[in-house]
């Protein structure tokens, strides 16, 4: 995606941010190491000698077996040192890399970049403007997979909830190797979109960029960019609507469904697949009902590489509604 100056020079510090916060973080670790531990900071301050010594043993012997048989020693004395070092943490109850750099994207490395190429972390800052107007953020906060509760099921309702929670672990763990969609489909407050939210929570920890949109949102949305003047606002919204790993369409069915959505409908499908990004969608109408008011056309591309889930059974929502009313009485 084709960045402007000031939004490029925006993400470098950013970037530059960060590693200043890696480093200040890394030396305050040191420093509460070194007040814990003082035989710590010795321990460094001999190795730091002997790396000296190794140097002036390159330069000042000239016999090849003396320096050899020099720097041998020297380089095992630094290893114990070293082994010492990691067992003085260990003692105190510290990781053994708890004064090594501590990065918010390990795979970059705080740069922004991999052999040139677009870190997952630099696309999803790319995707902030849609993360703000979707509110993923404030939606995941109430929904993971810490939250999941299987006393809300019962019978069939509970083989159906477990086997939807079974395919959601099976699309997070081959997400990034098998090209797979998912449909939550069955009654009101059964439980879809929180199993959606589930994924993208787990799927943005591990560094992928997903955009979340009601069903009425994307298309008011899509409406919107339709009739923008700006061709660059128009080409970066759908870049990003097609490019990120993830979409999530929640509450399909609600929109208002004419020619217009359902074009637009079938466009994103289709983009999507052709780039194969993923994509899940949850709707309380049943896959006839889909049929019917989407079109033979848009339901086959629907279902294409689809991991089809039905949930039902009680109102979820409500059930919870009711136990924070009992909770705050």
């Amino acid at each position: 995606m084709a960045l402007k100056n000031e939004e490029f020079e925006k993400f470098r510090r950013i970037y530059e941010e960060r590693q200043r916060e890696n480093e200040y973080a890394l030396r305050a670790r040191r420093e509460e190491v070194y007040s814990r531990i003082p035989e710590y900071r010795e321990l460094e301050r001999r190795i730091a000698d002997l790396s000296m010594e190794c140097s002036r043993a390159l330069i000042e012997l000239e016999d090849p077996e003396a320096r050899e048989e020099r720097l041998k020693q020297l380089r095992s004395d630094i290893s114990q040192l070293r082994e010492k070092k990691s067992s003085l943490l260990a003692e105190h109850g510290y990781a053994a890399d708890h004064l090594k750099l501590h990065y918010h994207c390990e795979k970059c490395r705080d740069t922004g970049f991999i052999d040139g190429e677009k870190c997952s972390c630099f696309k999803q800052l790319e995707l902030e403007p849609l993360y703000e107007a979707s509110r993923i953020r404030d939606i995941l906060r109430e929904n993971n997979f810490s939250l999941l509760r299987r006393d809300y099921y019962s019978g069939e309702d509970l083989k159906a909830f477990d086997t939807a929670v079974a395919a959601c672990k099976n699309f997070i763990s081959d997400f990034d190797t098998d090209y797979q969609n998912l449909l939550f489909y069955g009654t009101v407050g059964s439980g879809k979109s929180f199993l959606s939210d589930c994924v993208a929570d787990e799927l943005l920890k591990s560094g992928h960029s997903i955009i979340y949109f009601s069903a009425e949102q994307l298309f008011k949305s899509v409406y919107a960019v339709a009739n923008e003047r700006n061709r660059e606002k128009q080409d970066s919204f759908y870049e990003r609507l097609f490019g990120s790993d993830l979409l999530i369409i929640d509450d399909l069915g609600t929109e208002l469904t004419n020619d217009f959505t359902l074009s637009q409908l079938f466009h994103i499908l289709n983009e999507r697949g052709l780039n194969r990004r993923s994509y899940i969608i949850s709707t309380n109408l049943d896959l006839e009902q889909i049929r019917q008011r989407y079109s033979d056309r848009l339901f086959s591309r629907l279902m294409e590489n689809c991991t089809i889930c039905r949930l039902s059974g009680r109102d979820i929502r409500l059930q919870r509604k009711i136990e924070k009313t009992y909770q705050s009485a």
